[in-house]
């Protein structure tokens, strides 16, 4: 029973892990889409080299930890916002 419990725990561990990887992908990706217009290609491209490289990244680390770095990056995107806010405004 508890071999059951570990291996669904690493289960979801690696699901959350795949997931915010891709979730921060997916927000570089659109960031650079706009900047630099590239097209769809590119796009599938970066979005899949971003995730890999930012889900080794993130391998190491457990719940609490990917969490963590989730909370930073979620606070940092609100701190580039605010900004861009502010700085339309002036």
């Amino acid at each position: 029973m508890m071999r059951h419990i570990k291996k669904i725990n690493k289960i979801t561990l690696l699901v959350f892990k795949i997931f915010s990887a891709f979730c921060v992908a997916y927000v570089l990706s659109l960031i650079g889409q706009e900047l630099l217009s590239y097209g769809l290609f590119s796009f599938i491209f970066l979005l899949f080299s971003i995730g890999w490289a930012f889900f080794l990244l993130i391998k190491p680390y457990n719940f609490l930890g990917v969490f963590i770095v989730d909370m930073v990056l979620v606070f940092i995107a609100l701190l580039l916002r605010f900004y861009v806010i502010v700085a339309y405004s002036a």
